[in-house]
């Protein structure tokens, strides 16, 4: 999948400058006085002295130096609580008008009659935070069967899911790719990619906790396949995930399976980037029985680690997990979802977790199963894809990838 190299995420906090800050001391000190004693003429209740509008009308239409309306409403204070004569109103200068608030006064070195209020109602902005600009602007998928000489047969048994707007929420995104092994293997991998992301999605901390919702979910996935009707004695499937939330990027890992990230590094000289330096960002490990703490688990579980053995007794091929005293499953991962049998010595689906921050120096991102890592190391793929990367043709460098793990695999087979 490609990232876009100017995103902004969720949760970056606005910073559109605030509103005018009003002066320390109060501009009526700078607007002459009045007459000592003002004339007053009694009311007979303090009704007759309430504005006609309602009082946020009121304010808006409070009578000014230039007010010609007889009727003009003025608010009611603890100071003064009756309207001056209109006679006495329209005869006296600008300067002698009464302010209806703070914001409502002329500051000494402002000309303008009435200043915008401080206070309003309008909502300038909104103060929740909203993604600018999409993470994932384009992804593509390329699967093919693998290559076995002599076994025209084969059936492709990889799945692959991709959501955007996963669960709901719009800078939340799901991908993943299941590697099925076994007899039943295809239906396997074909049962996690529809159920993982449906359990997933219903998960309470899906948003607020996604390390925790996916940990949960896998495992309950792979509780579930022992109760479908799949045979997963000797089936199985690997998975490897990655959840996007913002900037904040989490990959989970069952077995053999892997993701990656392609950084542009910039040049040394002026700190920008030619497009020439790269480099590859594993997101994941591979679980695989020769691991010193993966294959420490499985002989703690009754379980040996070999691999094949020519005639002569010698290694062939990769580590396999083995019954003790018996020689299968030969399963060549130390975890995985379903192989109830090789789950009985110590091979696991609890997936492994690594959370990454993005940056805007991260392009793209490459998920893909064995067949293609078994014989193209990480750098190698991220140099396959940059080409494509720069010429926007993303599909084409997936296929391009595939078509050199094909020729890999073809000749290390007719070795």
């Amino acid at each position: 999948m490609v990232l876009r190299s100017n995103f902004k995420f969720f949760g970056e906090a606005s910073t559109k400058p605030g509103g005018r800050k009003l002066p320390s001391r109060s501009p009526q000190r700078n607007i002459s006085k009045g007459p000592t004693k003002a004339s007053h003429r009694p009311v007979k209740s303090l009704a007759a002295t309430l504005p006609k509008k309602p009082l946020s009308l009121a304010l808006a239409n409070s009578g000014t130096a230039d007010d010609k309306t007889p009727n003009a409403p003025f608010l009611i204070n603890s100071k003064n609580s009756t309207p001056k004569n209109v006679d006495q109103r329209n005869a006296k200068s600008a300067k002698h008008r009464r302010f209806l608030s703070l914001a409502d006064r002329p500051l000494s070195h402002n000309t303008l009659s009435k200043p915008e209020p401080e206070k309003t109602n309008r909502r300038k902005f909104s103060l929740e935070a909203r993604p600018e600009v999409p993470v994932v602007v384009k992804y593509a998928h390329y699967t093919q069967t693998g290559f076995i000489p002599g076994n025209t047969g084969k059936v492709n048994q990889d799945s692959f899911f991709e959501h955007v707007n996963f669960a709901n929420y719009p800078d939340l995104y799901f991908f993943g790719v299941c590697d099925g092994h076994g007899f039943y293997g295809g239906e396997v991998s074909g049962y996690v990619k529809q159920r993982l992301p449906a359990l997933l999605s219903q998960h309470p901390n899906i948003y607020s906790n996604p390390r925790k919702a996916l940990h949960n979910e896998i495992l309950k996935c792979n509780a579930e396949l022992s109760q479908i009707n799949i045979d997963v004695n000797f089936s199985g499937t690997t998975l490897v995930c990655v959840l996007i939330k913002g900037s904040t990027l989490y990959c989970a890992n069952v077995g053999d399976s892997r993701a990656l990230v392609a950084r542009q590094i910039n040049d040394n000289i002026n700190n920008t980037s030619t497009g020439r330096h790269w480099m590859s960002i594993a997101l994941s490990r591979d679980h695989k029985p020769d691991d010193k703490t993966e294959g420490i688990r499985i002989l703690q579980n009754n379980g040996r680690v070999e691999s094949y053995q020519d005639e002569n007794g010698n290694p062939v091929g990769p580590a396999r997990v083995w019954l003790k005293n018996q020689d299968l499953p030969g399963l060549a991962m130390s975890r995985s979802m379903g192989d109830a049998v090789a789950s009985s010595v110590g091979v696991i689906a609890e997936p492994e977790i690594l959370e990454f921050q993005l940056t805007t120096e991260d392009k793209f991102i490459i998920i893909g199963s064995d067949g293609v890592f078994e014989f193209l190391s990480n750098e190698e793929v991220v140099k396959i894809i940059v080409p494509y990367w720069k010429s926007k043709d993303i599909d084409g460098g997936c296929e391009a990838l595939w078509r050199e793990s094909n020729i890999r695999w073809k000749s290390v087979r007719d070795i």
